[in-house]
């Protein structure tokens, strides 16, 4: 009498195998895909932070404008400087533990542009008359990753600020010819995020000082 003989047969050995190479691609798979949403939403978090501190920085400065002039013989200047791709202007919008006499001051020009190596802002005493200059002064690189500026300014005319405000965006603001500065600021930043461009949405900051203040 035979035994017979209860192991696998080839079919079922060929089943058992197709099945387990099934599994671990659909677990690999899953890996795969679990791993770039993490990716993804810590890129995504990453570019959210970048972007409120670009965007929280800038308006801090910005929302501290103060239209500062000074009297040079039958000259009156206005200390604020806007173009399509730079800004620079006397701010009340200081580091109160800032040890440099661009801080202690309590007023200070600062300068915000882009160029090869990024975002960065220049600070200046505010009574020195070189502030236009694209010299001396403390410069800082803000973000490295930087690539485009763009500023747009809201124009109100002097004598529609008391009633309702129908002004316009212009893209310069010209100190020769203004004597007041902008009711607000648009500013849109394009930024290098891993090889990835990423353009911000624009922001508006308000700027609440109006009144003239002459050279003490």
């Amino acid at each position: 009498m035979y035994l017979k003989n209860k192991g696998f047969t080839l079919i079922e050995l060929v089943i058992s195998i197709t099945l387990s190479v099934v599994i671990i691609v659909i677990l690999l798979a899953a890996m795969r895909l679990a791993y770039k949403s993490q990716a993804k939403g810590s890129e995504r978090v990453d570019i959210t932070q970048r972007t409120r501190i670009l965007g929280d920085r800038l308006t801090w400065l910005i929302r501290g404008a103060y239209p500062f002039f000074v009297n040079k013989a039958d000259e009156q200047k206005l200390f604020f400087e806007g173009e399509s791709d730079r800004i620079g202007f006397v701010t009340t919008s200081v580091d109160s533990y800032g040890k440099g006499p661009e801080d202690s001051a309590g007023l200070k020009w600062v300068t915000v542009f882009a160029d090869r190596d990024g975002l960065k802002i220049r600070e200046k005493v505010f009574f020195l008359e070189d502030v236009f200059d694209d010299e001396g002064g403390k410069v800082y690189l803000l973000d490295p990753g930087v690539k485009k500026l763009e500023f747009e300014y809201y124009d109100v005319p002097e004598d529609e600020k008391q009633g309702e405000q129908t002004g316009d965006w212009v893209s310069e603001w010209d100190p020769d010819e203004k004597k007041y500065i902008p009711a607000a600021v648009k500013f849109r930043i394009t930024f290098e995020h891993e090889d990835k461009t990423v353009e911000m949405p624009e922001i508006i900051a308000r700027i609440n000082a109006q009144r003239m203040t002459g050279n003490p």
